[in-house]
């Protein structure tokens, strides 16, 4: 299933954005009926850590991270979205997403120094694993059947490729082993028990002010890259369902909502599709030089959750 094949009708034609308001809570006492297990970078990254109290449970579905924390939108992200406004009682959300990481630190070659070294996919997943476990040997109630896994990568693994030097061409012959090693980590996912698979495309990051809003000299091979990037994962999406014929692999496509905010800002609020608002996030469309502000993640956040009730959840 695509959700964007049936989540278009959701974009948001009157401009409207609905404010998420604050995080649903149950009085009662009462054990999760429904997890979401999220993964990413900074585009969904709620500071969420899993060594932290509080633990997300039905009263705190997000646990620890604060609000609005560490989100680099300046207010609402889609995580928040999706478990706001959109009654979801008894779901919990495990958010293992970290600032920076892309698929394989090593894999994507990185050219610049940092001063400490960056994490990654790999790295959230040992994180679950050992604090979790697998669905027939955790200690929270989740299983194949009450759980869906959600990745949002690309975005980072795309950027180093430009900052790098490299052109579309050879930031592909990099990117390819990435993208290998993406669904080896479904496939390990597999084995720990999961069964319903979200994931979310590299969104259109070259309209982003540190591109120059698209018209950076790097910005075409930024573009080229994701078109690509997101080629490669719909068409292994369709090998690993070929593989795992219990899996239930759903593809969202986040560049119709982003676009249909950064084509028409007037009716979201802003004066343009080319400034930023920092810290705030609004009434501008991008909140710094990488990340979009609170129209867009709401916008998309909205999708999402249209898309995962279609899932159950």
């Amino acid at each position: 299933m695509v959700f964007s094949s049936f989540l278009t009708s959701v974009l948001l034609l009157s401009g409207s954005i609905v404010e998420a308001g604050l995080v649903h809570r149950q009085t009662q006492t009462t054990k999760p009926s429904k997890f979401l297990f999220i993964f990413g970078d900074s585009y969904t990254s709620t500071g969420f850590n899993v060594s932290n109290s509080p633990q997300p449970s039905v009263s705190n579905p997000l646990g620890n991270g604060g609000y609005p924390g560490t989100r680099t939108s300046g207010g609402d992200g889609w995580v928040d979205v999706i478990m706001k406004n959109n009654s979801r009682p008894g779901t919990v959300v495990y958010n293992f997403a970290v600032v920076g990481d892309p698929v394989n630190a090593t894999l994507v070659q990185p050219t610049v120094a940092l001063p400490t070294p960056i994490a990654d996919y790999r790295d959230q997943m040992r994180a679950f694993t050992s604090a979790i476990g697998s669905a027939s040997s955790n200690k929270i109630g989740w299983n194949a059947t009450n759980s869906l896994f959600i990745s949002y990568f690309g975005i980072n693994d795309v950027s180093i490729q430009v900052a790098a030097g490299r052109n579309t061409s050879t930031g592909q012959k990099v990117l390819l082993p990435d993208l290998v090693d993406y669904f080896n980590i479904f496939g390990d996912q597999y084995k720990l028990g999961v069964r319903k698979f979200v994931l979310i495309l590299v969104p259109p990051f070259f309209r982003a002010p540190v591109y120059s809003y698209g018209n950076s000299t790097s910005a075409p091979d930024v573009k080229n890259l994701t078109i690509w990037f997101n080629s490669q994962v719909k068409s292994r999406a369709a090998s690993f369902r070929s593989q795992y014929p219990l899996a239930n692999l759903s593809i969202a496509d986040p560049t119709p909502y982003f676009n249909a905010v950064l084509d028409n800002p007037a009716r979201y609020g802003a004066p343009n599709s080319t400034c930023l608002s920092y810290p705030a996030g609004q009434p501008c469309l991008w909140h710094d030089f990488a990340h979009p502000g609170i129209a867009i993640q709401r916008t998309f956040g909205q999708a999402m959750s249209t898309g995962l009730k279609s899932l159950g959840f």
